[in-house]
């Protein structure tokens, strides 16, 4: 068997192995769902109030700011508009940043997992 033959069924079978174990990851809705049930369970309903309050404050500047009288208002609500805009996208950064935390260090236990299984293996 040449080299780039071996190279090329030792690729398959590796992808073969990485799409059964995407597989088995969870969806968007499941990794949400899951940062419900961390240690920082409190701190993400928290912040999922803020970003609703957020978003209605966005909303409703917005919609002030359309019908506004003069150019003074316009400026207030735009700004304000802006500003709850931009606290609710870092909120749900640090929501998706908590969601890939969570992710990794799935992916942490599932290697220590892995390594204690082959030391087991190994002693054996």
């Amino acid at each position: 068997m040449k080299i780039d033959e071996r190279i090329k069924q030792e690729l398959e079978t590796e992808s073969a192995q990485l799409d059964k174990i995407l597989a088995e990851e969870p969806g968007l809705f499941g990794q949400v769902a899951g940062i419900f049930k961390g240690g920082l369970k409190f701190w993400v309903i928290v912040v999922n109030i803020f970003v609703m309050l957020f978003t209605v404050i966005m909303i409703w500047s917005g919609y002030e700011f359309f019908v506004a009288d003069n150019i003074d208002n316009r400026i207030f609500w735009g700004v304000i508009v802006l500003a709850s805009l931009k606290a609710q996208v870092s909120l749900k950064e640090w929501l998706f940043s908590e969601m890939r935390r969570s992710s990794l260090m799935r992916e942490i236990k599932r290697l220590e997992l892995s390594v204690e299984y082959l030391q087991q293996k190994i002693e054996s």
